[in-house]
């Protein structure tokens, strides 16, 4: 590039399309369809820097390759930034080839969960130029100002991989951001309206449902999580700035309901006593939900929660087996798990628990002793999970040194598996494929097919959106096939 004015550079953020059935199998009219917050925040970066830019979300608003490939002839961008996870890096490959084809001279970085976990493989099974390491709104910054200068050489940029006389070629690592309050709010405006997307039923009570992430990093060592992209180190807004985002999402952006993506919403419990205090303060009536773990909860927090608008939290469970929480490291024990779910009901609070099938060590007998913990607990929401092997997390490199990954064709990997058509990419010691499905099916079944959880939820009924989200769950249930 030979340089270009500020207020005449353009940037074209993309995420590839991804299907339902692809993200949910079987179980695909209950999945999510979320918007990827991630280029939200460095969009949002760049406007601040007085640079254009656009997003096209093509989850939350699908279109085919012909559409995106027309879209992006009619915004003229100066570059092309896609993001990628593992569900989608196959279709951004793809998509990425096409739009090379058609506009050559356009630089093309990557950036996202895929590249972060897998930055050599990724660039070079892809056509990408460059690609964007880690937390991106700093690195995409300095990146876009090269460019505009006319700069070439990006060897000086921290956080970057690049493609050089055939070869990846990496410059130093950057840090991660710790004042995250100096990052301005994510560019929704550039999104497709909220009622576009559509959360898991069991997982909201008022649509649109606004997401955010009020902090980053996780200090936990579960080796099946995948940890790359924000790192371990917990770092957090200021309950006056999460809860500014809440009122500019509603206010702005009409959400009825907030759900936190937090990996540990209530890591630091006294920021959390201030996001209550002050959504208290400022008398809001919104219900939202988080994610969190049971052993950074106790009975006063999730009391204060609830009386915040707080109506659901979401426990990472993964087994109801001691062995099993030992081998993959969650750091709790069973009792911890039955504990912090006893808390949050006592708190009045609605609680959904996830569970991973399959992971090393695993068994008929461990799957059974999940699915009857689950059921002991009286949870609310439950979603049985098979393990995906992020690559280059301490699992995937476990397995691999073993030998035990049968594939790593991401065109099979789904996490809410169909029964009959999925692949599966790793199974564990003393199971076969099909006696792994046949479980995962049979636990929802198992769990949700009981009169007394029916009745519970019947009883719980507060109006038309419950009975149409119920209906649509126990459809989407009685619909899964067992493999034959």
């Amino acid at each position: 590039m030979n340089g270009k004015k500020r207020s005449d550079f353009k940037v074209l953020f993309i995420s590839p399309p991804l299907s339902i059935s692809k993200q949910a199998g079987g179980l695909k009219d209950i999945a999510n369809v979320l918007p990827t917050m991630g280029v939200g925040y460095i969009a949002a970066l760049l406007e601040k820097n007085g640079i254009k830019v656009k997003i096209m979300d093509c989850i939350g608003e699908p279109k085919t390759l012909d559409e995106i490939i027309g879209r992006i002839g009619r915004e003229s961008p100066d570059v092309i930034g896609i993001t990628a996870t593992i569900l989608t890096i196959n279709t951004a490959n793809d998509m990425a080839g096409e739009i090379k084809k058609s506009f050559p001279g356009v630089p093309l970085v990557i950036g996202g969960p895929q590249l972060c976990s897998a930055p050599e493989k990724t660039m070079r099974e892809g056509p990408y130029d460059i690609g964007v390491l880690g937390e991106g709104e700093e690195t995409m910054l300095e990146l876009v100002n090269a460019m505009m200068a006319g700069r070439t050489d990006y060897s000086d940029i921290k956080g970057l991989a690049l493609r050089k006389d055939g070869a990846v070629a990496f410059t130093k690592e950057r840090l991660y951001i710790d004042d995250l309050d100096s990052l301005p709010f994510p560019a929704r405006h550039l999104y497709p309206s909220l009622d576009r997307y559509r959360p898991v039923p069991a997982s909201y009570i008022k649509k649109p449902v606004g997401l955010m992430i009020s902090s980053r990093g996780c200090p936990y060592q579960c080796i099946f999580c995948d940890r790359k992209v924000f790192g371990n180190r917990f770092r957090a807004h200021s309950p006056k700035y999460v809860v500014d985002e809440m009122e500019h999402v509603i206010r702005v952006h009409g959400a009825k309901e907030i759900r936190f993506m937090d990996d540990t919403f209530t890591l630091d419990i006294g920021r959390v006593e201030g996001i209550c205090d002050e959504i208290l303060k400022r008398k809001m009536k919104v219900p939202w939900t988080c994610l969190t773990r049971v052993n950074t909860v106790n009975l006063d927090i999730l009391r204060k929660m609830k009386r915040a608008g707080c109506w659901q939290v979401i426990y990472g469970i993964e087994s109801g087996d001691q062995r099993m929480l030992n081998i993959i490291r969650k750091g709790v024990t069973v009792e911890q798990n039955e504990n912090g779910i006893r808390l949050a009901k006592k708190a009045g609070l609605n609680v959904r628990a996830t569970f991973v099938f399959g992971l090393p060590g695993e068994t008929l007998e461990t799957i059974k002793r999940t699915v009857e913990f689950a059921k002991r607990m009286r949870l609310d929401v439950v979603n049985f999970f098979t393990v995906i092997l992020f690559p280059g997390n301490e699992l995937y490199l476990m397995a691999k040194k073993a030998g035990k990954i049968l594939h790593e064709d991401y065109n099979e990997y789904t996490s809410l598996i169909d029964a009959e058509e999925t692949k599966l990419h790793y199974i564990p010691d003393g199971m076969t494929e099909k006696e792994l499905k046949n479980a995962i099916v049979g636990a929802y079944r198992s769990y949700y097919f009981r009169p007394a959880y029916i009745m519970r939820q019947l009883l719980s009924i507060r109006g038309a959106e419950d009975i149409s989200r119920y209906f649509t769950a126990f459809r989407s249930i009685v619909s899964m096939r067992k493999a034959s």
